[in-house]
């Protein structure tokens, strides 16, 4: 368990003071705004003059792998921002269905569509215990929130004994779009500064270093519903570890679990 001094704060539309230089790379060349959350997440919380083109192709890349993959559905569903107003969001969506004994693949839209998003469990950050750890994270189990129709209703309404879902997972890119909030929060916080020398993140957010199972992990606590708050970030000293650790909890309202990030060691720790 983490020792944690907690800090959380309701990001709605919060416009924070310009940075100045790319908090990536510390750039200072055609500085654009940052989105804290994502805005396909719903995120309204801009750092400005705080990320270069380079950095802000990085990490949109990533971003977009996640909520135009898995989270996309979901999305729709729950009519979250998105710059196209998800018009180029798929109209349906491929389900396997059991008919008399027998299988076949079709295709149904949204409103008939059991969404199913599996979030991963991620073993805790591997920084706390290094032996054995070589690259990339590792997924030892899947919490699964349903949205919309449950799989019965869906395949009653079809006509089906059974229904399944294919559901392409991105587990590490969605390990590095956590460590990229959680940073660009504790960016925005000026919490960066409470720790010695650069994030541990960093590099593994700028595709640098496969180094990501040793900074993000789910947070081994049981998953607890926020009703009425989407998202939750916090950041806590874990001050008998000496380290700053951010965390993430996503889609907050629906029992999902959350993940911790450890942004860096303490100063004078």
């Amino acid at each position: 368990m983490f020792l944690w001094k907690k800090q959380m704060k309701i990001l709605n539309k919060t416009a924070y003071e310009p940075i100045g230089y790319c908090i990536y790379c510390f750039s200072s060349d055609s500085l654009s705004r940052e989105h804290i959350l994502p805005i396909g997440l719903d995120g309204t919380a801009t750092l400005p003059a705080s990320t270069c083109p380079n950095c802000a192709k990085i990490t949109g890349k990533i971003e977009q792998k996640v909520l135009r993959g898995y989270l996309w559905p979901v999305r729709v569903y729950r009519n979250l921002r998105s710059r196209t107003k998800h018009k180029d969001a798929p109209k349906k969506y491929p389900v396997c269905i059991e008919k008399n004994g027998i299988k076949k693949q079709i295709e149904v839209p949204i409103e008939e569509l059991p969404i199913l998003l599996h979030f991963p469990i991620f073993e805790p950050p591997r920084y706390l215990n290094p032996n054995g750890y070589e690259r990339g994270i590792n997924v030892i189990g899947l919490a699964t929130i349903s949205f919309g129709l449950t799989p019965a209703e869906a395949a009653q309404n079809l006509g089906a004994q059974n229904i399944e879902l294919t559901q392409r997972q991105e587990p590490f890119a969605f390990a590095i779009m956590l460590a990229k909030i959680a940073y660009a929060f504790a960016a925005a916080e000026r919490k960066l500064d409470l720790i010695d020398g650069q994030s541990f993140v960093v590099p593994a957010i700028r595709g640098q270093q496969d180094d990501i199972g040793k900074w993000v992990g789910t947070v081994t606590q049981t998953s607890k519903k926020h009703t009425g708050l989407i998202h939750r970030l916090l950041i806590h000293q874990d001050i008998e570890r000496g380290l700053l650790i951010g965390e993430v909890h996503l889609f907050s309202d629906s029992e999902t679990p959350s993940y911790g990030v450890i942004l860096g060691r303490l100063k004078n720790q």
